[in-house]
């Protein structure tokens, strides 16, 4: 009961619903403010709005997908995916609540060696890990200086080779970049245009801290920002990093004193994760394949 419990409290927090509940039995909701999906042979989990919500189709897309470990499974938690397990939920709500506190758009767990997010309470997809976020952020940079808003092109429609080459862009680099924003936009269809600002903020900011590392080792405090983005980490355990992203400037003052005080849980949560063996990939091929 007490995963199944955090397993409803995570659906409602990224699908940004009231409320949440598993059902047995009885019909499913006939009501535009509920979406719901089937969990195994025998139970639903219905996901309910004060008012029906205008991206119904994405959020029960996005319901279907993190439902999915359980379609073949008679029992009511048996979740393979380590973002499900009780330890790692935790993890997420303790961070999601320094996050708040800090007034930071995101705050993640991550390190210097392996592409895993061991813990974030920013939206996640399959597939979203350090490695990716390395890439979007060279992506995101190189769209900019070409004046094209990678953000809206993500969460709406990827751009055509026409819209890239009238930006400036080269005919064969623009035909990259649609392909590459197309595959991106794959990953997480359920999100929105602030979804993917935020997730552009991060990569950006995860991967300027991951530069602070240095000898194998992760550092001990690590501030910068930029126009569009700020972090704020502190290093712990040797290879972790413990990082509050924000929407620009930001008070490190404000920054450091919750996040010093919640470090020593948050440590106590990441060290007890199980470990992650994370697939192989080509340095030189660019694999956007789901996990």
């Amino acid at each position: 009961m007490d995963e199944l419990l955090r397993l409803l409290a995570l659906i409602e927090r990224e699908l940004a619903a009231d409320d949440a509940r598993a059902e047995l039995g009885g019909r499913p909701p006939d009501d535009e403010r509920f979406v719901w999906a089937p969990m195994g042979d025998r139970w639903r989990v219905v996901v309910t709005y004060d008012a029906p919500p205008a991206d119904r189709p994405a959020k029960q897309a996005r319901l279907e997908a993190m439902l999915a470990p359980f379609s073949h499974s008679d029992r009511l938690i048996e979740a393979p995916a380590v973002h499900l397990d009780r330890q790692s939920i935790e993890l997420d709500e303790e961070l999601d609540r320094l996050a708040e506190r800090t007034g930071a758009v995101a705050a993640l767990v991550f390190d210097e060696r392996s592409p895993v997010v061991w813990g974030s309470s920013a939206p996640r997809a399959e597939g979203w890990d350090v490695e990716m976020m390395e890439l979007v952020r060279t992506m995101v940079d190189d769209a900019e200086a070409a004046g094209i808003e990678p953000g809206r092109w993500l969460a709406d429609d990827p751009p055509s080779t026409e819209e890239l080459a009238a930006a400036g862009v080269d005919a064969t680099l623009g035909q990259r970049w649609a392909h590459r924003f197309g595959r991106l936009a794959d990953l997480a269809p359920s999100w929105e245009r602030a979804d993917w600002d935020i997730a552009l903020q991060v990569a950006t900011a995860v991967g300027v801290a991951r530069d602070a590392c240095t000898g194998g080792h992760a550092p001990e405090r690590f501030a910068d920002h930029g126009e569009s983005w700020g972090v704020f980490a502190r290093g712990f355990a040797q290879i972790y990093l413990l990082a509050l992203v924000f929407d620009g400037k930001y008070s490190e003052l404000h920054a450091e004193g919750p996040l010093v005080r919640a470090l020593p849980h948050i440590e106590t949560l990441v060290l007890a994760l199980p470990p992650i063996e994370p697939p192989p990939r080509s340095a030189k091929v660019l694999d956007f394949r789901r996990r």
